[in-house]
């Protein structure tokens, strides 16, 4: 042989081995479950108030209701509807939970 060398065959690593493409896969991966929990997020959001819990239908405006009594959160005492009607005007507010 004159000279010339056989060099053997360099293995050649997968596109993805390499470390300058690895974080692009990592990336890749880790976004697209961001991207489906921030749509999801958003579709549950825009759908939280057009049903009402249990099926219920809301009461509607200026209906008149039945006295009834509350636990106070603040004093734990009980409040009762019957206290206010026809004194004062009411306004009744449910809310889903605290935050």
């Amino acid at each position: 042989m004159s000279g010339t060398r056989s060099r053997k065959p360099q293995k050649t690593k997968p596109w993805w081995r390499h470390s300058r493409n690895r974080n692009k896969v990592w990336l890749a991966l880790l976004s697209l479950p961001a991207a489906v929990g921030i749509a999801g997020f958003v579709w549950l959001a825009s759908q939280g108030g057009h049903q009402s819990a249990g099926g219920e239908n809301p009461i509607p405006v200026g209906q008149q209701l039945q006295p009834f009594e509350l636990p106070d959160v603040v004093s734990q005492r009980n409040v009762s509807l019957g206290d206010y009607l026809g004194k004062q005007e009411i306004v009744i507010v449910g809310y889903m939970g605290f935050f």
